[in-house]
């Protein structure tokens, strides 16, 4: 076996030093599946909403609080969970959470009035919003420094993946499973993963020393991960910039204050603009006399576009600073977004609504890895909580937006101008963010030279950590 040489180690360096083995992929994976769950969840209400309408014979005004409820539900359980998840743990609140909103699609599957659905829609939301910042830190946890990022973003993916298969899924089986069966079907996914999550995802061993928890059962749980290691008297903490710092409120401290609030612009302005683009092409391209068929044809290249540029990007961030990623990325969508005004008429406005997608929608998956990095142990899932929160506000006021944009009567170019400014001030906003995070990194990286040489040959310390 191999030994460890120094009788204290930051639990963090561990992690940093090894190879990513089996046990962290598969925690990788299952949290993975937890992510496409929270979006195939979030997703199916809008693709079963016809069915719905049809069967209680509504008006499309009346089913509009399904998805408005469960955005609501989403960032309430998004705030709620990420607290959560850094006071009892990620682990007891990714099951919980996943179990939660399992538990509530089943239940909606039995909904005997539009009513009803609504409220239930609103519990789902709770449960989808509180799992995903927990999961999060999890796999933000259990990578390594090098390849943090690229971790997150390839986990966020799985959300858009999720989102994609709900459509999927949808077209082929509502025939034959009905809207409450899709329901149930929803419900029982969670409810899958949720067992394997509490058969083989331990809790993270940085939250447990961050935690100031048993020593003992951060090298139980090591000794999991990293089989090869020779745990046996060691001592383990957590070297970060600061005291140990707990609590939503820390987030907007002295040091993590400019980080956060360039971070929450970023994640407002890409949703409101990502939702307000996608919700809003459909029904512009049908005013203009296109055919229903060619309208949805047109604007769906627009979604694809956006999972291809959530794939293509966390490619980039393994190699390049995240944010400096989606400083260009954002750039360059301000660009296109006004190219699609420009483009309207032509043969090519198809390739331009894809491009805008890869370009707006893409990067939105790489602004939900920033807490993950930014943030220390004892903020990572507050952090990501109230990131996703921002991000479902702005989805909120973008897809309300839509109304005020259809009666302005703007023309379609001047209405592209105007998308296209809280894209470029989003990019901007990042071209900072990556001067902060470099300058964090430089900062780390000091701290971890300087530690590594006063530890060596070191009694163990007192069960404590520092950070």
């Amino acid at each position: 076996m191999k030994s460890i040489g120094y009788a204290q180690r930051d639990v963090r360096q561990i992690f940093n030093d090894m190879p990513v083995g089996r046990k962290q992929w598969t925690v990788l994976l299952i949290c993975f599946a937890a992510t496409a769950i929270e979006g195939f969840d979030t997703i199916v209400i809008s693709f079963i909403a016809p069915a719905i309408s049809q069967h209680w014979q509504l008006s499309s005004a009346a089913l509009s609080p399904l998805v408005a409820f469960g955005l609501t539900g989403l960032l309430i359980g998004s705030i709620v969970g990420g607290t959560l998840a850094d006071r009892v743990g990620r682990r007891t609140v990714s099951i919980v959470a996943i179990a939660w909103f399992g538990i509530a699609g089943v239940v909606s599957s039995e909904a005997q009035s539009i009513v009803q659905l609504i409220a239930l829609r609103f519990v789902t939301g709770l449960g989808i919003g509180a799992a995903m910042p927990a999961t999060s830190a999890i796999v933000a946890e259990y990578s390594p420094d090098r390849s943090r990022s690229a971790m997150l973003a390839s986990t966020y993916c799985g959300f858009l993946f999720g989102a994609a298969a709900a459509g999927f899924v949808t077209s082929s089986a509502i025939g034959t499973l009905g809207w409450r069966g899709m329901l149930l079907l929803s419900g029982l996914l969670p409810l899958v993963v949720v067992a394997l999550f509490a058969w083989q995802v331990p809790e993270s061993p940085l939250y447990i020393v961050a935690s100031r928890k048993s020593n003992e059962e951060a090298k139980r749980i090591l000794g999991k991960v990293f089989p090869a290691l020779d745990l046996s008297g060691m001592h383990f903490f957590i070297a970060e910039t600061r005291e140990s710092i707990s609590g939503s409120g820390a987030l907007l401290s002295g040091e993590y204050r400019l980080g956060t609030m360039l971070t929450w612009f970023a994640e407002f302005a890409g949703y409101l603009a990502f939702f307000l683009i996608g919700s809003w092409l459909p029904t512009h391209l049908k005013q203009v006399g296109l055919s229903m068929h060619d309208a949805a044809q047109v604007s769906s290249m627009f979604q694809f576009g956006a999972l291809g540029g959530a794939v293509l990007f966390a490619i980039l961030v393994r190699r390049y600073n995240v944010a400096s990623v989606i400083s260009a990325a954002f750039g360059v969508g301000s660009l296109l977004v006004i190219a699609l005004g420009i483009s309207e008429t032509t043969q090519w406005h198809a390739s331009v609504v894809f491009l805008s997608g890869i370009a707006v929608g893409g990067p939105l998956i790489c602004v939900n890895t920033i807490p993950g990095i930014f943030y220390p142990t004892a903020l990572r899932a507050s952090g990501g909580g109230w990131n996703v929160a921002i991000g479902r506000l702005g989805s909120i006021v973008g897809t309300s937006l839509i109304g005020l944009i259809v009666i302005s009567g703007f023309p379609y170019l001047l209405t592209c101008v105007l998308l296209s400014i809280p894209l470029f001030m989003a990019c901007v906003c990042m071209t900072v963010m990556a001067r902060v995070l470099s300058a964090q990194r430089r900062i780390l990286n000091e701290q971890a030279v300087n530690i590594s040489t006063v530890s060596a040959g070191s009694p163990p310390l007192p069960n404590s950590t520092t950070q």
